[in-house]
């Protein structure tokens, strides 16, 4: 069941987009963990279900009785096991939830291991001549000591080296079964990681660093296209380079019928001097282009422009102060002399007006 859900997971991985296959990436390298390690837990329930058969064949012709009430109860949590495998089915290729089965399964494989290490342990004990007192099943300090396989101390004697350092002397203690086991585990987990990064072709680090950064960058463009889509006159700023020159494509197609090629003016008033009937600012300038002002001729932009393109094409007017171009219709307005002054003198330096 659960190498069913992997390949269906890389399957349906393949056929997505970028960012979706950067997505399932964690989610197929879990998945083949979990099925590695569930492999290895039941690897170790038939290795133990084999003990336990040997066993309950000696327990059959030594105590028949205490032997089936064992098997009966073994059979039951066997019945009880197969639950969870089910609901597991129904559920292991929607989403996630096949992550989810495969912990429910390697739970239940925890489960049966535990209980078929006790009931070995019983029977051995029932198989045993020698009356031993009853002890509980775990005791954390035997535990304790069978993990770390310490020498005690009043036998240290036997693995003291012949090295002396000052009056300190050295064991010849083995490695912890914790450590060596850990150290197996390790080099298993090598092969795992070195079959699903270099031989199944999960994305390396490299890879995955450079995808993380193209999403990244396709998210900002889309904020930075969404932000630049709520221009109004109260944020307006003025465009750069790119902006203004797109700016100029906007006003030869809408604004030079009425104010000339080059601003000069014609029907409107020139936008090349620093008079203004309506304001010199940006904000102004933006204002007028918005919503125009149809009682002298002008109509409202705001539903043929976007407002990125208004802002454009304001910020190239403003680009035009001081060009002095031939013909140019007189002044009209009050002047503002911040508008040939103040940071427009920057647009004005970075467009390109042609005539």
């Amino acid at each position: 069941m659960l190498a069913a859900s992997i390949v269906w997971n890389a399957g349906f991985a393949q056929e997505a987009t970028p960012a979706a296959a950067s997505a399932n990436t964690e989610s197929n390298l879990m998945m083949f963990m979990l099925v590695g390690t569930a492999a290895i837990l039941l690897l170790g329930i038939l290795l133990l279900g084999n003990v336990m058969v040997k066993l309950a064949k000696l327990l059959v012709e030594k105590e028949k009785g205490k032997v089936l009430l064992i098997l009966l109860s073994f059979i039951g949590t066997s019945l009880f096991a197969q639950e969870p495998a089910a609901v597991a089915t129904n559920t292991a290729v929607v989403f996630n939830w096949d992550l989810i089965a495969a912990i429910a399964v390697i739970s239940l494989e925890l489960f049966t291991i535990l209980f078929l290490l006790y009931m070995i342990n019983k029977m051995a004990a029932s198989l045993s001549d020698k009356k031993e007192e009853q002890k509980p099943a775990f005791q954390l300090p035997r535990l304790f000591d069978s993990i770390n396989a310490s020498v005690a101390i009043e036998k240290e004697a036997d693995i003291m080296l012949d090295h002396d350092y000052d009056g300190i002397k050295e064991l010849d203690n083995d490695l912890p079964p914790w450590w060596r086991y850990g150290f197996y585990i390790s080099i298993v987990w090598s092969f795992a990681y070195l079959y699903y990064y270099h031989v199944y072709g999960a994305p390396l680090s490299e890879e995955e660093y450079n995808t993380e950064i193209m999403e990244a960058k396709a998210e900002v463009d889309a904020y930075m296209k969404k932000s630049a889509n709520n221009v109004d006159e109260s944020n307006v700023t003025l465009a750069d380079a790119s902006g203004i020159k797109e700016g100029l494509d906007v006003y030869k197609n809408n604004c030079a019928a009425c104010h000339g090629n080059s601003g000069e003016g014609g029907v409107g008033p020139n936008v090349t001097d620093a008079y203004w009937l309506h304001g010199g600012d940006i904000a102004s300038v933006f204002k007028s282009v918005k919503y125009g002002w149809p009682a002298k001729g002008m109509k409202s932009w705001q539903t043929d422009l976007s407002p990125v393109q208004m802002k454009n094409v304001t910020s190239y007017i403003l680009s035009l102060q001081g060009t002095n171009p031939a013909n140019g219709k007189a002044p009209e307005g009050e002047i503002h002399q911040a508008a040939a002054t103040d940071s427009s003198a920057t647009a004005k330096a970075e467009a390109t007006p042609t005539n």
